[in-house]
């Protein structure tokens, strides 16, 4: 079983407010559709935010959506490359962000973990910056701080909750117009993407077992429309 790490676009940081905080900037229409919370940060031009989605998939296909690094750009808000660094360490990946004009290409590196609750299998995928793995880019601005998290809630119908939610430290100014647009953008493009790769009979698997995945701690977990990872 090949070894992956999941990585995301943006991220949340550890110094954000309550939850009590967050402001919704979009409501769903449907089950299907997608929730968007913002939030701002001080210190900072981007807002966090938060989007959720409700999708008639079991939590396996999900996982199995976030476990395709290489296929990130179909999907994650203005990626546009993104690859495992296995030369870096098993759970480490490289994302390349494309550049809302005037604003510079950025990238990260980052390590990602997942957690899961026994009693709910609720699954989190949190991702972190790695600082001093790659080489920065020319002409490329790396980001200072990731912190991302992917929040799986399998439900009692089948169907699964994602929760997405993010902040990041872009490095540089940004301008407001152009934070305002990402913090609104982001959530929404992302999860609607994720929905619809979601659909590709590839991503339907039958057991944990067909996952090209493996981090430290999910052994012995369970992901509702498959078996457990052994």
């Amino acid at each position: 079983m090949r070894k992956i790490v999941w990585i995301t676009l943006l991220v949340l940081l550890p110094a954000l407010a309550s939850a009590s905080e967050w402001r919704q900037v979009r409501s769903a229409t449907e089950r299907t559709d997608v929730d968007v919370w913002v939030k701002p940060v001080e210190g900072n031009p981007l807002n966090a935010f938060r989007g959720r989605i409700e999708v008639p998939y079991p939590m396996l296909t999900a996982i199995a959506v976030l476990a395709d690094v290489e296929n990130f750009p179909k999907w994650v808000f203005q990626c546009h490359a993104a690859r495992l660094v296995p030369e870096a360490g098993d759970d480490i990946a490289y994302i390349h962000i494309k550049g809302i004009w005037p604003v510079s290409d950025r990238d990260g590196v980052a390590r990602t973990k997942i957690t899961q609750d026994p009693q709910t299998l609720t699954t989190v995928l949190h991702t972190v910056a790695a600082h001093g793995l790659i080489d920065e880019i020319p002409g490329t601005v790396r980001l200072p701080a990731l912190d991302n998290r992917f929040i799986l809630q399998p439900l009692a119908d089948g169907w699964t909750r994602i929760t997405f939610e993010t902040f990041v430290d872009p490095g540089g100014m940004i301008p407001g117009w152009l934070a305002n647009l990402v913090a609104t953008r982001a959530p929404l493009t992302t999860l609607q993407k994720m929905h619809e790769r979601m659909k590709i009979p590839r991503y339907q698997l039958d057991s944990a077992d067909q996952l090209p995945i493996h981090l430290p701690g999910t052994e012995g977990m369970i992901f509702p429309g498959g078996a457990p990872l052994i």
